[in-house]
């Protein structure tokens, strides 16, 4: 038998105050949507799991502003992740934690059927747990995000999300998106590196 709402709320209060459960079908566990996604709301695999399982190009749906079409588009997971962290290493000094502004407005691709320039927009799903997150971070994409969307992400991975859309943007980049495809201790290895 399956217990009322609120009777199921009153089972889990404790000393008068009451915990927080997650609502029916609000776990934390989702289907996964992609090769490079985990169960988990927001989280991706590591780099070296997904070069390890021959994920080497992440794909995601665009749809061009001007004629409309929607295809699909790839990014060779490898060069991006080198091109980010590279963008990364070079400009963290300059950041001050805020989203480079070249992100917040990104260049989008060129419309492979009307050859439009800049017209390529990702297309994100209207619910947050099957945005294809590391596919906007690769192609630079994060910027057509809502600032909703980016908070959901941090939430689910447990991470401040207070601010404006430029430090929340700058958290998901740089703590989020890079941290999980890389270890952390090989991140900061690579950032001293830089600053010797």
């Amino acid at each position: 038998m399956k217990v009322p709402w609120p009777v199921h709320l009153a089972l889990h209060a404790h000393a008068g105050t009451l915990l927080r459960v997650p609502r029916e079908g609000k776990g934390e566990t989702v289907p996964v949507l992609y090769p490079w996604a985990m169960d988990r709301r927001a989280m991706v695999h590591s780099l070296d799991y997904l070069l390890s399982r021959r994920i080497e190009t992440i794909n995601g749906l665009v749809q061009c502003k001007r004629c409309e079409k929607q295809y699909e588009i790839g990014f060779d997971l490898r060069a991006k992740f080198e091109e980010i962290g590279a963008f990364i290493a070079e400009n963290k000094n300059f950041m001050h934690d805020r989203a480079p502004s070249d992100w917040m407005n990104p260049v989008l691709p060129r419309c492979q059927f009307c050859k439009q320039e800049n017209s390529a927009k990702p297309v994100i799903a209207n619910k947050k747990q099957k945005i294809n997150w590391l596919f906007l971070l690769l192609g630079q994409m994060l910027g057509c995000c809502t600032l909703d969307q980016l908070k959901y992400f941090c939430k689910h991975t447990k991470n401040h999300r207070t601010g404006g859309l430029r430090t929340v943007f700058f958290i998901l980049l740089i703590l989020d998106c890079v941290n999980s495809l890389i270890p952390m201790a090989l991140l900061i290895a690579e950032l001293e590196k830089d600053d010797l």
